[in-house]
């Protein structure tokens, strides 16, 4: 069998092989896996508008800010992904960097990331959903939402248990599509723009506050995270070392460029509708333009990218968890692969319900749009921890081995400086209201892995010594094998 092989139907059987079949992966199904949990479609559709009710004219600068900060990141991790490979994530490249203290910090803060960003994005297609089934008389209440969460967590789940590849083909196809007709409208507010496409607002710095442009930088961030997801593709893809690295930075890079360019035309748009409540900016811009009949395929594309997002996270979030489950820190049963060797079916099932679960409280116990923005706040600031420490880890281990050179260097110093200045903006003044309790729960979080780590290096070292240990194993059998 080729590694352009449709896998047999009973793909999704468990089997105890622990191990998933290597090289099955072309390098633009790498690429589709970052790219669809970037999501660029529903970060368009519904996360500019959290950053423009709070930075206003200036948000593009948000944007600038934040591709920055996240582009150091990505530098760090393409460059360990470069001479490592794993199905563990970013956790297995800082443990293979620096040893098994950062990769333990790493793994917390990762997974619990992951395990926030799926709900969000189930929410964020179920919001979308939503307001495509209200065109057509369908109730508007919080047990729709619910309802519509579950499904999407399910058809999700059912589609990662199949081969990553067929899920990589429908989350570029995705994107390119909805993009597309997002493009469409981005062009007709330009075109249609009273006075021109010029917006003097937008450079307006008189009234400049920093604390303002970097008060959503938690939520910002989360909305350009999950490209690492690749990472956890590279024992299956064929060309790992440069598949994975393109992947994690052109997704980024790419991304970042989108989104300055459509937030001013997105702002220039709403000069004058008042910037607040803009739970579906798209919906409101087509209508404001005169082209409200593309809200009629901006919704359900928009949620078709949320679905897609969450179908990258799954796979990567499984991937990590199946890993994890190898190296001994979460219970065996979570390390069973499908028949086929294509998926890693009990992880796949565990994490699918647990979006699908929190997905549909989040909408039935407090509006959707709130719900989405705290999940992706907190996410967030966990992102910037587990990013930050991988790609100092990797300046780390860069300056060890003499490998030291100006690309990441600089990724590393980008990572350090951003993350203290993002931390330093979001938490002074300390946020007040749900915000708040967001924050106060990072910082809980952040006590107690440390309190754990105490715990376990004095107690329990031996369940440290085998993080990473599942990965070393593997190659150490690949290499008996050829």
């Amino acid at each position: 069998m080729t590694i352009d092989d449709d896998p047999p139907e009973d793909a999704v059987q468990d089997t105890d092989s622990g191990e998933l079949r290597r090289g099955q992966l072309p390098s633009w199904a790498v690429f589709g896996v970052a790219l669809g949990v970037l999501a660029p479609a529903s970060t368009l559709a519904l996360a500019i508008g959290v950053v423009v009710e709070i930075a206003g004219p200036l948000s593009w600068l948000t944007w600038a800010v934040t591709s920055a900060l996240v582009l150091g990141f990505a530098g760090g991790i393409a460059w360990l992904a470069k001479r490592f490979t794993t199905t563990g994530g970013i956790y297995v490249l800082t443990t293979r960097a620096v040893g098994r203290g950062g990769g333990y910090f790493v793994m917390i803060f990762h997974l619990c990331s992951s395990l926030v960003s799926g709900p969000a994005c189930v929410l964020g297609s179920a919001i979308y959903l939503n307001a495509w089934l209200r065109k057509f008389g369908v109730p508007d209440n919080a047990a729709t939402l619910g309802a519509v969460a579950a499904v999407v967590a399910v058809l999700v789940t059912w589609l990662s248990l199949r081969e990553v590849k067929l899920s990589a083909k429908l989350l570029l196809a995705i994107e390119f599509l909805t993009v597309a007709v997002i493009v469409i409208l981005l062009v007709a507010i330009l075109v249609r723009a009273p006075g021109g496409p010029f917006d003097a607002r937008q450079f307006d710095f008189s009234g400049f506050s920093a604390t303002a442009i970097l008060a959503t930088a938690g939520f910002s961030v989360f909305s350009l995270a999950g490209f690492d997801h690749a990472v956890t593709l590279g024992r299956e893809a064929a060309e790992p070392h440069r598949a994975v690295s393109v992947s994690v930075l052109g997704s980024v890079l790419g991304c970042g460029v989108l989104y300055i360019l459509a937030t001013y035309v997105i702002v220039l748009g709403l000069r004058d509708v008042p910037m607040t409540q803009l739970d579906a900016p798209l919906d409101l811009l087509a209508a404001n333009n005169g082209v409200g009949w593309i809200g009629f395929l901006i919704d359900p594309g928009v949620a078709i990218s949320f679905f897609g997002s969450t179908l990258g996270i799954l796979a990567g979030t499984s991937r990590t968890v199946f890993t994890m489950a190898k190296d001994g820190m979460l219970p065996r049963g979570l390390s069973r692969v499908g028949a086929a060797r294509t998926a890693p079916s009990a992880a796949v099932l565990t994490v699918g319900v647990f979006f699908g679960v929190v997905g549909a409280l989040g909408a039935i116990l407090v509006r959707a749009e709130t719900s989405y923005g705290l999940l992706g706040t907190f996410a967030g600031y966990m992102l910037i921890v587990s990013y930050g420490l991988t790609t100092i880890c990797a300046g780390v281990h860069a300056a060890r081995t003499r490998q030291l050179r100006p690309g990441i260097a600089l990724a590393t110093l980008l990572a350090a400086a951003g993350a203290i200045l993002v931390y330093s903006f979001s938490f002074a003044p300390f946020p007040t209201g749900a915000k708040g309790v967001v924050a106060w729960l990072f910082f809980a979080l952040l006590v107690g892995t440390v309190v754990l780590y105490r715990v376990l290096r004095r107690r329990h070292p031996q369940a440290l010594d085998r993080l990473g240990g599942a990965d070393a194993q593997d190659d150490r059998t690949t290499q008996v094998a050829r």
